[in-house]
């Protein structure tokens, strides 16, 4: 003797009651589109969904989603959320304004809508120049 699953009392007003039900249990490796495409249009889609999901079915379209996209949502359930606690701000070190007699004390200058003394101009002129001849103002040691 077999005992048959109860059907819900919504189940006849889905509109898989009134498709094929080839449609909704595939072969394997069958097209699912049509099925899905019933499942989009139902007006009893999320019950069905739920009843798949709380009954464990493992056969057929159920609310749109086909036995593996239900496995995978009932194992998102599963997992905790992990957020990650923000990044504690560093510390700001106060910078130290960049030393005459370089580039970056000519770029100071700069900035600071200031002439540029003679030591930075000669010292950014010679970064120019070995940017120019080596592809970088560092100097070789």
């Amino acid at each position: 003797m077999t005992l048959a699953k109860p059907t819900p009392d919504w189940f006849n007003d889905g509109l898989c009651a009134q498709t094929d039900p080839e449609v909704f249990f595939p072969e394997k490796g069958g097209s699912t589109k049509d099925a899905k495409q019933v499942c989009m249009a139902c007006p009893i889609r999320d019950e069905c969904l739920e009843y798949a999901l709380s009954h464990e079915e493992r056969w057929g379209i159920w609310g749109g989603l086909s036995e593996r996209e239900r496995r995978r949502l009932r194992r998102q359930a599963a997992e905790p959320v992990d957020v990650p606690p923000a990044p504690k701000p560093k510390p700001k070190t106060p910078r130290l304004p960049a030393e005459c007699g370089t580039r970056g004390g000519y770029q100071r200058h700069r900035r600071n809508g200031e002439q540029a003394c003679d030591p930075c101009r000669y010292a950014n002129t010679a970064a120019d120049r070995r940017l120019r001849e080596t592809g970088t103002t560092i100097t070789a040691a």
